[in-house]
């Protein structure tokens, strides 16, 4: 099974005449489009749900198999055999061969996420805690960037799960041996992916599917210097103390950027956040390898990159801008969710402003902006921008 990027669905659209963003959209067209959806790539669309499907990105998140980030495990019955709140957190016999698999995608840089209807995390004294703590288990809770565990209904741990790891709950994989559990992801939360779990994979203790996800939903996963660096950094979250400020919280981080122009061995890092970032990103301009290549060699363009630091370690290139420098004017600006809510978007501007001579007035280099379904941040960064509000935490460091 092959991840459907995107740009791959779009070009496939095109090719049929079947973009619902294209000219003369009818009730034919859409039809077609659903029938195609099933017959190419799989997709199981209820009869009810047909007629929700409007745009684009409703069409593209019913692929059943996209290019992900988050992979979301139930445990009882998945992680392992048994119910800890039933038999006990040291009677369930953990799958031991999938567990293993799920900690080799996160050393790719997979993020992981705990679903579990179980009674909620209590200082180590709770089922699920003890069943985790468990020498023969080779999962921890501190593998997960997120851990959901009580009893409210899982779409909605899933959203907390987008909102805390600032990612589009688009980008999850949800696994859960529990056909009811999988049927209201799908019902509440369409554009999740859902793996479908045979009989034969529970009764091998999901043998190999950690193999499969990761040739399929994650193949893009550590390919790049900052996958392995995703993976091998702890969660990081906000203290909850609300006298504790967002502007206290960032500057504990002491947040270090290295700016520099693009090289050529920034190029894979390049189209592959082109490719997934949706959020931060102006344009959504879904530029490949080749296209980033042509921008370095074009001496009327300037394509910069912003590495982060903070006190948990190195980041890698998080964010980047592409300028025209005979337009005066930024036609790409992205930057990876991970970043999001540091202040570096404000820094990488004023960056490139001074970099192209620019000083002045709230927005002295304007910025192409293309509003999508998802780039809402980076529509309220261009407000804050425009009322003057710039502030950052981060500094400049060297090399």
């Amino acid at each position: 099974m092959t991840a459907v990027t995107e740009r791959m669905f779009r070009e496939t659209l095109d090719g049929l005449g079947l973009n619902p963003e294209s000219g003369g959209w009818d009730s034919i067209r859409h039809f077609n489009l659903v029938m195609e959806l099933e017959a190419r790539w799989g997709a199981k669309i209820p009869i009810g749900d047909v007629e929700r499907l409007k745009s684009f990105s409703d069409f593209y998140f019913r692929i059943p198999c996209r290019p992900a980030k988050v992979l979301a495990l139930d445990a009882d019955n998945t992680l392992w055999n048994g119910i800890v709140s039933e038999d006990g957190p040291f009677a369930v016999t953990p799958y031991t061969a999938f567990q293993k698999g799920v900690l080799e995608l996160k050393s790719r840089g997979v993020i992981l996420v705990l679903l579990s209807k179980n009674d909620p995390v209590n200082g180590g004294a709770s089922p699920i805690e003890q069943a985790f703590a468990r020498s023969d288990m080779p999962l921890s809770l501190d593998d997960f960037a997120f851990a959901g565990v009580g009893w409210d209904p899982k779409p909605g741990n899933i959203l907390a799960a987008a909102k805390a790891l600032n990612v589009g709950t688009d980008a999850f994989v949800f696994v859960d041996d529990n056909p009811h559990e999988r049927a209201q992801m799908k019902d509440h939360l369409p554009e999740v992916m859902v793996v479908d779990v045979s009989d034969g994979m529970r009764e091998s203790g999901f043998e190999g599917l950690a193999a499969e996800l990761g040739d399929s939903y994650f193949a893009d996963a550590g390919k790049t210097e900052e996958d392995a660096l995703r993976a091998g950094r702890p969660a990081v979250m906000p203290p909850a103390d609300a006298a504790f400020s967002k502007a206290d919280y960032l500057k504990t981080l002491d947040l270090k950027v290295r700016p520099s122009p693009a090289k050529e061995a920034d190029v894979p890092r390049l189209a592959q956040m082109a490719a997934k970032t949706n959020q931060f990103n102006a344009t959504t301009i879904r530029r490949t390898e080749d296209e980033f290549r042509a921008l370095l060699a074009d001496r009327t363009k300037r394509v910069y990159v912003f590495r982060l630091d903070d006190k948990f370690g190195a980041m890698g290139i998080v964010c980047y801008i592409v300028a025209d420098a005979e337009a005066g004017r930024i036609t790409d600006f992205a930057m990876s969710c991970r970043a999001m809510g540091r202040t570096l978007e404000y820094f990488a501007y004023r960056y490139v402003c001074g970099r192209m001579g620019a000083d002045g007035g709230a927005m002295p280099v304007p910025v192409d902006f293309r509003a999508t379904e998802k780039n809402g941040p980076f529509a309220e960064f261009l407000r804050r921008l425009a009322a003057g509000d710039s502030e950052t935490y981060c500094s400049e460091v060297g090399g």
